[in-house]
């Protein structure tokens, strides 16, 4: 007796794009900072985003990962890694924005951040940096 198994396609779908300052190389987290400052610049709430880069540290697009309250959001690997290796992703930019204005990291932030950079290891798509966008809304 045979029953039915479920075969599935996934696929990456390009939803919009985004203009950036730049599409020059990231050669640093200044560089990181200027190409995502404008994402977050009207963000009223915490957002994770995952930057993707080819080999050349070019930056080839954006993944939202999660999208939380006024004070935290919750990432998970999964959804971090998925994306990435969907779009063929060399290496990501991890960052996400404080609506607080405080820049620090929490404990919390160190925590995830060295979560996927283990898990970006295992993957074989190493995490180039995590930054922290603090800027109060307005």
């Amino acid at each position: 007796m045979f029953s039915g198994v479920p075969l599935y396609t996934t696929r990456l779908v390009r939803e919009r794009t985004f203009s950036f300052p730049t599409r020059d190389q990231v050669r640093s987290p200044a560089d990181a900072a200027v190409v995502l400052a404008e994402y977050f610049s009207d963000r009223d709430r915490e957002e994770f985003v995952v930057a993707f880069l080819d080999t050349a540290n070019t930056l080839t697009g954006l993944h939202v990962a999660s999208v939380g309250g006024l004070a935290a959001s919750i990432v998970e690997p999964r959804q971090v890694f998925k994306a990435a290796v969907l779009a063929n992703a060399a290496a990501v930019l991890l960052a996400h924005n404080h609506p607080s204005g405080n820049p620090e990291p929490s404990r919390e932030d160190v925590a995830v951040t060295r979560q996927l950079v283990e898990a970006g290891k295992v993957m074989g798509i190493p995490v180039h940096d995590h930054l922290i966008r603090a800027t109060r809304y307005r």
